[in-house]
């Protein structure tokens, strides 16, 4: 509907405009059962790198909002601009005579695209056998598609914070910033997220995992968003306190944000030395030792004309707390005359309220486990005037019997079994969906962490906490440890930063793929463009999120120094220094746009080589071609490109000498001579043709996500 708004308001009928514009009022009033939201006109994004060419469509550099025009004509540093194609806004400008260096190529979401990856920047601490991370300063959605060329259904765990939309101006649709002013601010959300994330669906593994964070402005509608595209996934929503003290604003005092998980079919949760809920692991004695269970019996089936068969009495000494007799059944209509027992003999199946319930045992199965020592009296409770009878349940007799609890002792009075885990891994519990730990808190280990790492102050409204991130990782990744994960929304780079902490505690070799975009903070970035500084201007640019956060926080908790070289100060809370760093190798990268013609030429090489690099899994340093050669075999990397399909048989041969490679990138236009090389070369190597595979990639129109 949002779109068709758009279309009315171009009509230049004044008459005819206000009639189908009421018209379209009474549409909407009709709505479908489930979550609505108006389908906005197709995103756009300014590319100030790329040359204005006949064609192109372009926006001003120094004015905002989304108005597009198209270049009919160039001449003498002049471009001539028209209204372009239907579907675009325009405003009243009709276009006319603008000079090129005042305008910007403008791509439009769904465009064939054929993207390239600039080296900026890079640090090596992890060693040659360690995989590199990635950061990539991109607008997400076209990263994503880059992604999908190399890594679809290939990663583990996406985990994202994207705007949450509270109306403060912290994110842009179509180069507008969106404001609580905006009438169409939550369908703007919806649909922006609504493209990204089926992207994002095409990258996870059959067991992989998505995990978006969000607060309380779209966590429905989100909610509702992810059960209608991720259908056949498991939704489990995790409240995470942020902040103890809380924010009230007048009301109720908000101390939490929510993780929603999103898991494939085939995806699980490995249980945890810590559940994120339970009283802190720092008293470890408490969790030493097995849970015994209540015999009473909870929840559904619980009232004893559910299991009447399982209602009766245990004989109880009160001064030893031995368990003297199991007592039969007794039949429904006959109520126990409990005033003809002495006080504290005998247990009967009481419920809290007073209510007859059912014990989980029947007579001969509980004798059966009082004489292996599994069952024994807990305390006498007062207000139900009976005891709490304990035991151990099927669960922990089966782990008794696999050795992960040992029998340490037996009472020499009671006969029951003294036991505990036999090792820290024993002790593993199920992670809840409630965390409730002080080093979550985004303000002491989000906001001071980032100040810490980058080493000044930073630009950057609420980060999230590093451990509460690590936490959301290492549920997924835990027995993971060669994991890939994705954050399209990198903002400050706390994810990269969790994965390298992940890995110092495990020695792992997981990898992070950062994903952000390098707009400048609102008000900066205004600042800036009063004084005539635009986006693509290296002062612009400098200012930026990528640039001035997210890569600097990155290199630094890397590196383990501030930006001038001087030793970070302060420790992470297992009291390792921030100034020792990581030993992680990290890759930072722009996101550039090719020339099909000259892809399909083999002049841009060199552009697309890192992307290559990317789909041998990010391993070895990355090198550049050397000069026209007819392949090319990187010294470190384990993958080849033959360039000359005409040199094939010695290309073969000196595969040989490499026994590492794993990838071929062969170089040809024939379908035939390719799955000839293929057949050639065996099984051993992951095949791909270049540049058809590649450019017929980035043809593939997305209807389903820009729909």
């Amino acid at each position: 509907m949002a779109k068709i708004e758009d279309l009315i308001a171009q009509i230049p009928d004044e008459r005819l405009r206000k009639a189908v514009a009421a018209e379209v009022r009474d549409l909407k009033k009709n709505k479908k059962f489930g979550l609505v939201f108006e389908e906005h006109l197709p995103e756009t994004v300014r590319l100030p790198n790329l040359p204005v060419k006949v064609g192109d469509l372009v926006a001003k550099k120094r004015e905002g909002g989304n108005q597009v025009w198209k270049v009919r004509a160039i001449r003498k540093g002049k471009a001539d601009l028209v209204k372009p194609v239907e579907g675009y806004s325009t405003g009243a400008d009709e276009g006319g005579e603008v000079p090129v260096a005042e305008l910007v190529v403008v791509g439009s979401f769904g465009d064939s695209i054929y993207p390239a990856l600039v080296p900026v920047d890079r640090i090596a601490r992890g060693g040659p056998d360690k995989p590199w991370n990635v950061l990539i300063n991109s607008d997400n959605f076209h990263a994503l598609q880059l992604l999908l060329y190399c890594y679809e259904g290939q990663v583990d765990v996406i985990y994202i914070d994207p705007p949450y939309n509270t109306g403060a101006r912290d994110w842009k649709y179509n180069n507008d910033y969106v404001d609580k002013t905006d009438s169409f601010r939550h369908s703007k959300w919806l649909s922006m997220m609504k493209k990204r994330l089926l992207l994002a669906k095409r990258l996870l593994k059959p067991d992989g995992v998505l995990i978006v964070t969000i607060d309380e402005h779209e966590v429905h509608h989100l909610g509702m968003l992810l059960e209608q595209n991720y259908s056949e996934c498991t939704q489990q929503m995790v409240t995470i306190v942020i902040n103890q003290k809380g924010v009230s604003q007048g009301r109720l005092a908000r101390v939490e944000e929510y993780a929603i998980f999103v898991f494939k079919p085939d995806a699980k949760v490995d249980t945890h030395h810590d559940d994120l809920l339970s009283p802190d692991q720092s008293d470890q004695k408490r969790f030493q030792v097995p849970r015994w269970e209540w015999l009473l019996r909870g929840g559904n089936n619980s009232r004893r004309e559910d299991r009447p068969n399982l209602f009766y009495p245990i004989h109880v000494d009160p001064t030893t707390k031995v368990i003297t007799k199991v007592g039969e059944p007794l039949p429904i209509g006959q109520n126990p005359d409990l005033s003809s027992f002495t006080p504290g003999t005998v247990a009967w199946p009481l419920r809290t309220d007073g209510s007859y319930g059912n014990w989980q045992a029947k007579p001969s199965t509980l004798r059966e486990l009082i004489y292996g020592g599994f069952v024994k009296l807990g305390g006498f409770d007062k207000k139900r005037n009976t005891w709490t009878i304990l035991y151990l349940n099927k669960g922990s007799r089966g782990r008794i019997d696999k050795g992960e609890i040992r029998i340490v002792g037996k009472d020499a009075v009671t006969g029951a079994l003294e036991v505990e885990y036999s090792s820290a891994e024993a002790r593993q519990r199920n992670i809840k969906t409630v965390w409730h730990r002080g080093f979550h808190d985004s303000g002491i280990y989000g906001s001071s962490m980032l100040r810490s790492t980058v080493g000044k102050e930073v630009n950057f409204d609420f980060p999230k906490s590093l451990y509460a991130v690590r936490d959301s990782l290492r549920a997924i990744v835990r027995n993971k440890p060669d994991a890939l994960i994705l954050d399209f929304f990198a903002g400050s780079g706390t994810t990269m930063h969790a994965t390298a902490l992940l890995n110092s505690e495990d020695s792992g070799r997981r990898r992070a793929i950062l994903v952000t975009n390098n707009e400048a903070e609102y008000k900066a970035g205004q600042e800036l463009q009063k004084r005539g500084i635009l986006p693509g201007m290296k002062q612009y640019e400098e200012q930026g999120i990528a640039e001035s956060v997210t890569w600097p926080r990155c290199r630094n908790a890397i590196s383990g120094c501030a930006s001038d070289g001087k030793p970070l100060v302060g420790s992470y809370l297992s009291g390792r220094s921030l100034s020792d760093g990581f030993e992680e190798n990290l890759e930072y990268f722009r996101l550039d746009f090719l020339d099909s013609d000259e892809v399909a030429r083999g002049d841009s090489f060199k552009a697309i080589l890192p992307v290559l690099w990317m789909m041998a899994g990010c391993r070895g340093e990355r090198e550049d071609s050397k000069g026209s050669t007819p392949w090319f075999i990187p010294k470190r990397s384990p993958f080849a490109v033959l360039i000359r399909e005409s040199e094939f048989r010695d290309f073969r041969a000196k595969l040989d000498e490499r026994k590492d490679i794993e990838w071929l990138f062969l170089v040809t236009d024939s379908e035939e001579n390719f799955s000839q090389m293929r057949r050639a070369l065996g099984r051993r190597y992951q095949c791909v043709q270049l540049y058809k595979n590649y450019l017929e990639n980035f043809r593939i129109n997305l209807p389903e996500v820009l729909r």
